[in-house]
């Protein structure tokens, strides 16, 4: 469950950072070089987890395509860091992308390390209008490692079930947002299954505010706040 949690992390901080900058689209989040967000995770309980912060590192424009680089930092409770590594999205004649290679957590990818990797993705897209009762498409990735022609491994990430539910206002401590609430299945095949679904709302020129992710039987497992940005 922890990699499962991991995952929806990755989502929710990317999430944060669905910003389109020009006429061909909707801007969900103001991103500026140098800007920076903090969400706040908690557990079921209300204790604090940890903390992301992602910080604009590179901005690049080429023909109707702008391409982002963020920088994005987790640490636990204690304060000590558990990940830092670059998410990239991009933006193509108003349809906002995430790449899926940035839902795959640091520690499974350095798993693959000295062995033939093939990937085969769809990125998770946004239209640039949002409006509920929307059903946005599907995103999956697929990696299939290998070591001297022999398989040893195959993981599979699909994101389903999307749907734009309503436009809410939340309030966090960072400021109270109107909000598209999404909800979302999120499917991880390894030696296993394990299906599990987020809820999260969306603000345009911010970004997300608040996701929560509940397991297959829709019990609450934990919740991210945003908690500053500047």
């Amino acid at each position: 469950m922890k990699s499962i949690l991991k995952l929806f992390a990755s989502l929710l901080m990317i999430l944060g950072w669905m910003q389109v900058i020009g006429q061909d689209c909707e801007p969900y989040m103001v991103v500026n070089q140098g800007a920076v967000r903090e969400m706040t995770n908690y557990d079921k309980k209300d204790k604090v987890t940890g903390t992301s912060v992602q910080t604009v590192k590179e901005i690049k424009t080429e023909g109707n395509m702008t391409e982002w680089t963020i920088n994005s930092v987790s640490k636990d409770a204690k304060g000590k860091q558990t990940s830092a590594g670059d998410l990239q999205m991009t933006c193509e004649a108003g349809i906002f992308k995430m790449d899926m290679k940035n839902f795959i957590d640091e520690e499974t990818m350095k798993g693959f390390e000295g062995m033939e990797v093939a990937m085969d993705a769809t990125d998770l897209d946004y239209p640039a209008i949002l409006t509920p009762g929307m059903t946005l498409k599907d995103g999956n990735i697929t990696i299939k490692a290998s070591s001297q022609g022999v398989p040893v491994m195959t993981l599979v990430v699909r994101i389903y079930d999307r749907k734009v539910l309503a436009l809410e206002d939340i309030t966090t401590p960072a400021g109270t947002f109107q909000c598209y609430k999404i909800s979302q299945t999120v499917e991880t095949k390894t030696l296993f299954t394990v299906i599990a679904k987020t809820t999260d709302w969306i603000a345009k020129k911010v970004g997300t505010v608040r996701s929560e992710t509940f397991d297959k039987n829709s019990n609450l497992q934990g919740y991210m706040i945003l908690t500053a940005m500047k």
